[in-house]
């Protein structure tokens, strides 16, 4: 990923790929939609007929694009763009024209030329704006298409190092760590992406210590994990952890153990199995969790039965499950514009007992972030509701639904990365407060990783009415070498 993002940041200065005819054809002049970046920039543009990549050293402005897309209309095919670089693809049936003029390119759609178009991912001759394209959609947030176009260029290239390097890259973006760490090797590749790569694709170590402090329920969950990689497809783990309860003059310790497996469908689908038994009580359950796609568009689905469940102060005091049927989809709009939608439902319970209260789970939210250079800045909305249907006593527990706006500055300060969130709350059933976090991610060599973040929220949840205090730390240890 690093090295993707170096190489869409390298040098500029227009570099032209299509013949001169072309250029000085009359339907790219006059009226054409133009792509205008700030005054002074300097652009490099590379692409043919079916696709260029205009790589910048400023960000185009988003009224720009607003404008293209308006005088353009149903000619785009496909448009993306991040601080660094801008990906066009015509819309089917058409061809683009192109014509650099400083700060601006000029773009004509024509028909296509009477010679059959080859098909997507059809060498062209000239790979680089294919890499370009793909080395974009990685840095737009498109990880998983630009993992497709890479393999589609990979059968077409099998010999090709960057061909290599590149589908590498873009598979540990895309989350594949032992599909990255396998091509990492076969290149013989010793930089820092590919160390991270062979550490982390054997598997995972960690430990993560959470504090939630409210009026009337104070937890520390404290747990470890130990993830392996048995086949490029198949991971097993386990794990322990503890929840310590306060409510009151009352304390409670819950140990729980925990198993599961996950295996990879394809390169996009996964399946995951989950145990989960508390160790003082009995309370024991499973299920299985089911995600297909990848950060640009991802569906899931889950079923859980009898999991031990420590929510509500009932449920910590006198050991408790939940059993929950649940669906969710997120997707990426637009560059910097992401929507995600989670519903369930929910049967919260005593041990020895029956259900004691059914409710639905509305969780869903809208992120706008925009990045310039290393810093990154936007707006969020979330939506975090339940709703009771039914209660038979033993549990008390009041419908929610929170309504939350965030502003959003992240940035990094040498390898570490900070992100601050502050906003307000609004519970439509009464309450509101407001909520500020602080978190922050660190990368320690090749194979570690700290993570930690704190903060007052005022978000309602089950067992923690009005504003709460939290905070979290974790360290994580690739089992690899590194090497």
């Amino acid at each position: 990923m690093i090295a993707a993002l170096l190489l869409i940041a390298a040098e500029a200065g227009p570099v032209l790929r299509v013949p001169p005819a072309i250029l000085a054809d009359g339907e790219v002049a006059g009226g054409d939609p133009q792509l205008v970046w700030p005054v002074g920039t300097t652009l490099k543009v590379e692409g043919d007929g079916g696709e260029i990549v205009v790589r910048a050293d400023r960000a185009i402005d988003d009224r720009a694009i607003d404008a293209f897309r308006d005088a353009a209309g149903t000619a785009i095919g496909d448009l993306r763009w991040n601080d660094d670089s801008l990906v066009l693809r015509p819309a089917a049936g058409r061809d683009l024209r192109w014509r650099l003029d400083a700060n601006r390119v000029t773009i004509g759609f024509t028909p296509p030329a009477d010679a059959p178009a080859p098909p997507v991912g059809e060498a062209t001759g000239d790979l680089d704006p294919q890499l370009l394209a793909i080395e974009a959609d990685v840095a737009a947030g498109y990880p998983g298409e630009g993992r497709r176009r890479a393999e589609l260029l990979a059968a077409q290239h099998p010999e090709d190092e960057r061909v290599t390097r590149i589908l590498a890259d873009a598979r540990s973006a895309d989350g594949d760590a032992a599909g990255a760490n396998h091509l990492y090797r076969q290149l013989g590749a010793t930089d820092r992406s590919a160390r991270r790569a062979a550490a982390f694709a054997p598997g995972a170590a960690s430990a993560v210590v959470t504090l939630r402090d409210g009026s009337d329920l104070s937890q520390v969950e404290s747990s470890a994990r130990v993830d392996i990689a048995v086949t490029d497809r198949t991971t097993i783990g386990g794990g322990v952890r503890h929840v310590a309860s306060s409510i009151g003059d009352e304390r409670r310790g819950s140990p729980v153990v925990e198993a599961g497996a996950t295996v990879r469908i394809g390169d996009e689908a996964r399946m995951q199995a989950v145990l989960a038994g508390a160790l003082d009580s009995g309370v024991t359950g499973g299920g299985v969790r089911y995600a297909s796609g990848s950060v640009e568009g991802q569906w899931r689905a889950g079923v859980t039965l009898h999991q031990p469940d420590y929510s509500t102060r009932e449920q910590a005091l006198y050991d408790g499950w939940l059993s929950r049927l649940s669906a969710g989809a997120t997707y990426r709009i637009a560059p910097g514009l992401v929507g995600q939608v989670d519903i369930g439902g929910n049967r919260y319970g005593l041990a020895g007992g029956d259900g004691a209260v059914d409710t639905i789970t509305l969780a869903g939210g809208i992120d706008y972030i925009r990045r310039r250079g290393g810093v990154a800045f936007g707006l969020t909305y979330r939506l975090d509701a339940e709703y009771v249907q039914r209660r038979r006593g033993g549990i008390n527990f009041a419908t929610r639904e929170n309504h939350t706006a965030q502003g959003l500055l992240s940035g990094a300060i040498g390898e570490a990365q900070l992100t601050g969130l502050a906003g307000w709350t609004v519970d439509r059933f009464g309450g509101d407060g407001p909520n500020a976090s602080l978190g922050l991610v660190l990368p320690v060599g090749d194979a570690w990783r700290v993570e930690g973040s704190g903060g007052i929220s005022s978000v309602t949840r089950p067992g923690f009415a009005g504003q709460q205090l939290f905070a979290r730390a974790g360290v994580t240890r690739g089992l690899g070498s590194g090497r």
